[in-house]
């Protein structure tokens, strides 16, 4: 069985990334600064510029969202507790996205933060914590048939 902190940050994860190649691809006509960007804290703000994805920057950067998915998951799951009530998980939902926002840009020293703000507007990067937080919210109460597949083939 997969357990809900891998299902909610593989929701995250996904949802945020697809969401960052979307809106990179409208703004600036290519897929890879919305993820390369994520890599500036190995790379320098030089990542943002990169327009193709590649493997040295693309996918340091995914996994850094990943990481960082999984961090926020580990809150929002314990937010959850057990049992949670609908109440419960769509407070917990509505909290850990601009929560993470502040942390993310207020108290997170500026060679750490998402690098989102190199390529995109604040209304994009909100866009895109918007969907990890729909992504998370997905993951936390997956019961579709793919996540049941995914947790017999496991037991």
């Amino acid at each position: 069985m997969i357990s809900r902190i891998w299902r909610i940050t593989l929701g995250g994860a996904i949802a945020s990334t697809v969401s960052a190649l979307l809106l990179s691809r409208i703004r600036t006509g290519s897929y890879g600064p919305g993820v390369n960007c994520t890599a500036h804290w190995v790379h320098g703000n030089r990542s943002a510029k990169i327009d193709r994805l590649n493997a040295s920057y693309s996918l340091s950067g995914v996994a850094t969202n990943a990481a960082v998915v999984f961090f926020w998951g580990w809150f929002y799951d314990k937010a959850f507790g057990r049992s949670p009530t609908f109440v419960r998980a769509l407070s917990a939902t509505a909290a850990i996205g601009p929560v993470s926002y502040l942390v993310d840009y207020n108290a997170t020293p500026k060679r750490f933060t998402p690098g989102w703000e190199l390529v995109f507007s604040r209304r994009d990067m909100a866009a895109i914590y918007l969907s990890m937080v729909i992504g998370m919210f997905w993951g936390a109460f997956c019961r579709s048939p793919v996540c049941n597949k995914l947790e017999s083939s496991r037991a």
